[in-house]
């Protein structure tokens, strides 16, 4: 053996070794391959008739940024299967007048909570996102934030429906009729109430229609 080989051979058997421990050590993948730890699965939903029709994105982040379709692959279901069911992947058929929440699982992953639509439907109507509004609630005078406000909502087919601003002063009230002009009325002790009417339109189409937010600014009673 030279002495060139000699002095290689260390390095030799270091590379060996490396290569037998990177399986285990969990790098045997390519620099260039999605770590799907990091993927999050995103469900959009629109009305089609009495139907509603979704679609099922898996998001690879940070790794690749890929996007990739799984509609077709995804597990489907609704919150009430007495209201309606999928009958095919990604397109949803009421049975009966009610509300449902839609949403998919693909392998591991499913969407956040707060990222699974609702919908009112009905075999004989149109279906209708059912969506939120929120805001802020401050004083009038100061601009301060102001906790423990009740928002409520006064007609239409939330009404009845509140909620109570927290520590920043923000409210939401969620499943409201999108299309559907309110009422809502903002109330706390030591202030006078207030009221004001908000369409609350879906998030898409052409022409972008009311945003569901809804700030308040109370007045401090003498």
């Amino acid at each position: 053996m030279s002495l060139k080989s000699q002095e290689m051979a260390p390095f030799r058997r270091f590379l060996i070794a490396l290569c037998l421990l990177l399986p285990f050590a969990g790098c045997d993948e390519t620099p260039t391959s999605v770590d799907r730890r990091d993927a999050r699965l995103a469900v959009s939903c629109r009305p089609s008739g009495v139907h509603v029709t979704c679609t099922a994105t898996l998001l690879d982040v940070p790794n690749s940024g890929s996007v990739r379709d799984v509609t077709s692959r995804a597990t489907w279901r609704a919150s009430d299967p007495s209201v309606g069911d999928f009958l095919e992947p990604g397109v949803f058929t009421p049975r009966r007048r009610g509300e449902a929440e839609l949403t998919a699982r693909f392998e591991q992953w499913e969407p956040l909570d707060y990222l699974r639509p609702w919908f009112l439907v009905d075999p004989q109507q149109p279906a209708r996102l059912l969506y939120w509004v929120a805001g802020v609630i401050r004083d009038e005078v100061s601009n301060e934030v102001l906790p423990g406000v009740t928002v409520e909502i006064l007609n239409g087919y939330g009404r009845g429906a509140q909620a109570v601003t927290n520590e920043y002063g923000h409210y939401q009230i969620n499943r409201l009729l999108t299309g559907e002009t309110i009422s809502l009325r903002a109330s706390r002790p030591g202030y006078a109430p207030a009221t004001t009417s908000h369409r609350v339109d879906e998030p898409y189409g052409s022409s972008p229609g009311n945003p569901p937010f809804v700030d308040f600014r109370l007045r401090r009673l003498p």
